[in-house]
């Protein structure tokens, strides 16, 4: 992970099989929220309800739990309504998305200039190389130089399943053809331009199926790339269900700015560059229901029989809980008297690695895996440090509470950074002064305090019932809430 933008410190503490497990925990949620919604939405005898297509990417944690968001908001808005979810990865081979899982973790954590590099190329330079023959960056095949051979896939969890095994052959000639260097008038070029057109192409065919069997009156995208494929779909297929795109950072990739996308639903004001007024609403990002009242500060302390008198940070890797020890270490030993909550979302071997720590600081450090109880452990804190993505800094930002970012990459980190700093609601440090920085804010009670009240100031609490309002509009259902 990064010490700061596009540097790389401390990833040695995280092995592959960590990264494998954290990133297969949002798998197994999105499987989870299927089995939970299928079970409980049936439309009532008198008529079919409405049917919502929520569509995301078990890559990252935060899209995942944006689109659960928007579900359970969906729940309490129109009891009728039957939700399905889609996993953009479930398109794939099962050994083939997990591949491409491997690398992107692979990526973000030990490669974060190129991941940054890759992250910046805009849709224009992608249409390009896909509809006009024109040669793909170089940085490509250094990208695909990271990918693992698919038979060192851990794939044991999925075993059973031999869904679309074809791809296994072709995912193999694409990353040889990716990785050729090859001029912009060579037969490589030319066969790798084939494959990618024709990767796109039966991926956008299998969402085509996936769409039609469910039958949607509106699709709910919080992802990018789900995004843009559906976007192809409609091009396509001529299929015109509503859809609204819900960007999960404080920032807008324009590979989201796509044709086929009826309504943007964004985090805030300042964000709508690309976009059309008129397709755009600011509701803020989806969070759970418990962000909509959080906690008073001090029963939440009570509750966690933390010393009131005492200050606490919150310490937190993302979903994937990545990069939270060293950071923990730092703060215990360099800042006297804190008080330390550390979540480690989705890594299963985090808690193993801080015993050490929860031995020697047992008073002054509470530790969690995956909880529901974040609008709880912010609210006892008195600031946040970790990896700013999207819903950590939307969550932080809900209960009042700035963000000192650390470990942070670039690509759509770089928009979350960006923002709290140029509202006054947080900012990046490096990891080696992360302790100085800590320090200096508890030290100063008035300088804490502004910084929370602008953090409250920014927050968006009801970002997932106005995105669920918007989305039950466009399908007929009247509701009391609507999108700003």
């Amino acid at each position: 992970m990064g010490k700061a933008m596009g540097t790389t410190a401390g990833t040695d503490a995280v092995s592959h099989a960590e990264r494998m497990a954290a990133a297969a925990s949002a798998r197994e949620r999105v499987t989870s929220l299927r089995r939970e919604t299928a079970c409980r939405s049936v439309p009532p005898p008198s008529g079919r309800g409405p049917r919502l297509l929520l569509m995301t990417s078990s890559l990252g944690a935060g899209h995942v739990r944006a689109a659960e968001a928007v579900a359970r908001a969906i729940g309490t808005q129109a009891p009728s309504a039957t939700v399905e979810f889609l996993d953009f990865w479930s398109l794939l081979d099962d050994q083939v998305a997990q591949a491409v899982r491997a690398t992107y973790l692979q990526l973000v954590e030990t490669h974060p200039a190129l991941f940054d590099q890759v992250y910046r190329l805009d849709q224009r330079t992608w249409r390009a190389f896909l509809e006009r023959s024109q040669p793909l960056p170089e940085l490509i095949a250094d990208v695909i130089a990271l990918v693992p051979p698919l038979r060192e896939v851990d794939d044991r969890a999925h075993a059973h399943r031999t869904r679309h095994p074809s791809d296994r052959l072709l995912f193999r000639i694409l990353c040889r053809l990716l990785a050729t260097r090859a001029t912009a008038f060579g037969h490589a070029r030319l066969a790798r331009l084939a494959m990618v057109q024709s990767t796109w192409q039966r991926l956008t065919s299998r969402l085509a199926a996936r769409v039609r069997a469910f039958a949607p009156d509106v699709i709910v995208a919080t992802q990018m790339n789900p995004a843009a494929l559906l976007s192809s779909v409609r091009q396509r297929t001529g299929v015109r269900i509503p859809t609204i795109g819900v960007p999960t950072d404080f920032g807008l990739h324009d590979f989201w700015i796509q044709p086929g996308i009826d309504r943007y639903c964004l985090a805030h004001e300042s964000i709508a560059g690309g976009v059309a007024p008129a397709r755009v609403s600011f509701t803020g990002i989806p969070l759970m229901p418990a962000f909509r009242e959080p906690p008073d500060s001090a029963a939440a302390r009570a509750q966690l029989g933390l010393d009131a008198s005492a200050p606490v940070v919150l310490v937190e890797g993302g979903g994937l809980g990545l990069g939270v020890e060293s950071v923990a270490e730092t703060l215990l030993a360099q800042v006297s008297g804190l008080q330390l909550i550390v979540v480690l979302g989705g890594n299963a071997h985090g808690r193993e690695a801080l015993a050490p720590l929860q031995a020697r600081f047992a008073e002054r450090l509470r530790i969690f895996g995956w909880t529901e109880d974040m609008p709880q452990l912010l609210r006892a804190s008195d600031l946040v440090v970790g990896k700013p993505g999207g819903l950590t800094v939307a969550e932080a930002l809900a209960c009042g509470r700035p963000l000192f970012a650390v470990h942070a990459l670039g690509g759509q980190e770089s928009f979350n950074v960006r923002f709290v700093e140029s509202h006054g609601a947080g900012r990046l440090v490096a990891e080696h002064g992360i302790a100085d920085a800590v320090r200096s804010i508890l030290a100063n009670a008035d300088a804490l305090a502004a910084l929370q009240a602008r953090a409250w100031s920014l927050g968006r609490r009801d970002g997932a019932d106005r995105v669920a309002g918007l989305a039950l509009d466009y399908a007929g259902v009247p509701t009391r809430t609507k999108a700003a």
